[in-house]
């Protein structure tokens, strides 16, 4: 159909709503679109703009609609089926997102993002159609005449060369004409060191389940501590609880990138440390504006910013030798332990019985509670084979209903009853937590590993078997194991770790062992002793603010642990 042309004044409202809709101004910008579409209720552009708007303001099921119908319009708009994926795989409708990023990419194969974006929703709902290919994709991610791929989907692909690539690639176009501010001189202090933590994860979310103790527990004698969340505020106990921890929370979402980063000038911010770096939400743009002295990669994505506005990366000496520094545009600051913070004073629920989660009342439970997205069709078939090897044994899965039914129909094309796969509910974390225990063995992913998810079956005495490659997201779970004690159920070979995880389901007393030693592990307790970890990332702060404050340039730290490191919650 033809679209309906809009005369002089509704094209002065669509030149107003785009304008504040640049600026972030999202309720002016929905005012002046709305404005049109009560006189022309069927113009496709500006419903398409109206559901931009509705997503960014999270009034998803409104933008979904307004896509849906805007399509039906406007069957041919590559861009438009894009982003009406966009807004479904936001509120985890993972199989029509997919359907639609298909549709975009059968329209323009040459979307910048679409492949990766495609992946992610089919690898979401274990759809596995076109994986190879996709993979494949992701693989040209450095290739300056190929599609650009988000370097979040190389973290698939066990290619540390490859990841710098594409980061860098991605950097590049976003950061393209932001032209560093120059930092006025450092203010006075009452000599403490001012860190902002900068995160659109504030909320129910792994990584700030993660980070909220190390928060609190922060040396307030030496450090003053300041929040800056860019995404939204879910009013959860999470995000209540981050908000608590911190000396300053500063919501920013609503900002632009380049006032966000005036804005840690003027508060004189000496270390700004990103939590996110190329995760959903982030805004790399605030660092490229040069938001303070010092700026650090931390936590959130396991590979690095490809930017060379970040200075420093915190890693510890297993995730990311200085042989692999090369791999990554910062300096590479290593923790003595790992990298990674834990949260002592997470509490459990009671521990529930098997019929409770579906699980049956005898056989070996094998389980696999990463993010769906990790799993790729080889290492579901190496289960299917660890299921038949072991009679009587499941596999029990966290997975949506889409997922369910794809995974269900591959257990039977394989010859495994369907049946033997359970899946868990999502549930809140403390029951979540508790119900692990009942699992006899974990299995991981690959090459990207299990990081909170490992430290969750760790923190119950759940042993877990991984397989450790060359990336950083590789070794995550090989390193939280050898802090743990059991750096023997680390393997680096597929064959490794089905014939590990064979063994230790064929060998009970082994099992109980491993079990015990998790129990009664003076070694584990270090991964969750909070202040040990605190005082080696302090020092490691200390350190970068040393080099500062002398006019030197970043250059790679490694922290030695420190014998007055004590226990602590």
């Amino acid at each position: 159909m033809s679209i309906p042309p809009l005369s002089p004044d509704q094209t002065r409202l669509l030149h107003d709503g785009y304008q504040a809709q640049m600026r972030g101004l999202l309720d002016d910008a929905a005012r002046q679109y709305r404005k049109i579409l009560k006189k022309v209720p069927d113009h496709p552009d500006v419903m398409h703009l109206l559901a931009m708007v509705r997503a960014r303001q999270h009034r998803t099921d409104e933008a979904i609609a307004l896509y849906r119908a805007a399509a039906a319009l406007k069957p041919q708009d590559a861009k438009l089926w894009y982003n009406f994926g966009l807004a479904c795989t936001a509120v985890e409708r993972n199989r029509e997102g997919a359907e639609a990023f298909a549709r975009a990419l059968a329209l323009d194969p040459s979307l910048p993002e679409g492949m990766g974006m495609l992946f992610s929703a089919r690898r979401s709902v274990c759809d596995w159609r076109d994986d190879a290919q996709l993979l494949a994709a992701i693989a040209r991610a450095g290739d300056p005449a190929r599609p650009e791929i988000p370097p979040f989907f190389t973290l698939w692909l066990d290619d540390p060369a490859l990841q710098l690539a594409a980061a860098r690639r991605t950097v590049g176009r976003r950061c393209a004409g932001i032209v560093p501010t120059p930092l006025p001189a450092r203010a006075p202090t009452d000599g403490r060191v001012r860190i902002g933590y900068l995160s659109a994860d504030f909320r129910n979310h792994p990584t700030t389940h993660l980070l909220v103790r190390l928060l609190e527990v922060h040396d307030r004698s030496k450090f003053e501590i300041t929040a800056f969340s860019i995404g939204p505020n879910d009013a959860s106990p999470a995000r209540k609880r981050v908000e608590a921890s911190v000396d300053r929370f500063i919501d920013c979402e609503r900002e632009q990138p380049l006032e966000t980063a005036a804005r840690a000038r003027s508060l004189g911010i000496d270390i700004l440390v990103d939590v996110m770096g190329h995760t959903n939400g982030n805004r790399v743009e605030i660092f490229a504006a040069r938001a303070a002295p010092v700026q650090v990669s931390y936590l959130g994505y396991p590979g690095t910013s490809g930017a060379d506005f970040m200075d420093y990366v915190i890693a510890d000496p297993f995730v990311l030798p200085l042989e692999d520094a090369r791999f990554f545009s910062e300096k590479v600051v290593q923790l003595p332990d790992t990298y990674q913070p834990n949260d002592p004073t997470l509490a459990l629920a009671a521990r529930p019985g098997r019929a409770e989660c579906g699980l049956p009342d005898t056989g070996f439970v094998f389980c696999a509670f990463n993010n769906t997205r990790k799993l790729d069709p080889a290492t579901f078939a190496l289960w299917l084979r660890l299921l038949m090897e072991v009679p009587g044994s499941v596999l029990w899965l966290l997975a949506g209903d889409d997922a369910r039914a794809n995974l269900r129909r591959e257990a039977e094309a394989a010859g495994v009853a369907p049946e033997r796969l359970v899946f868990a509910p999502h549930r809140p974390l403390p029951e979540h937590l508790a119900r692990m225990a009942l699992a006899d063995l974990f299995l991981d992913t690959f090459p990207y590993t299990a990081h909170t998810t490992a430290s969750d079956a760790l923190r119950v005495g759940l042993p877990l078997v991984t397989r450790t490659g060359r990336s950083f997201a590789s070794k995550v779970a090989g390193r939280l194991l050898q802090l743990s004690g059991v750096g023997d159920l680390v393997t680096d070979t597929p064959a490794a770790y089905e014939a590990l995880a064979l063994s230790l389901a064929r060998d009970p007393a082994r099992l109980a062992a491993l079990r015990a030693r998790l129990q009664d592990s003076a070694a584990r307790a270090r991964l969750f002793d909070i202040q040990r970890y605190r005082a080696q990332i302090e020092a490691a702060y200390l350190a970068m603010m040393e080099r500062a404050m002398a006019g030197a340039a970043p250059d790679h730290i490694i922290i030695a642990p420190s014998a007055a490191e004590g226990p602590g919650a």
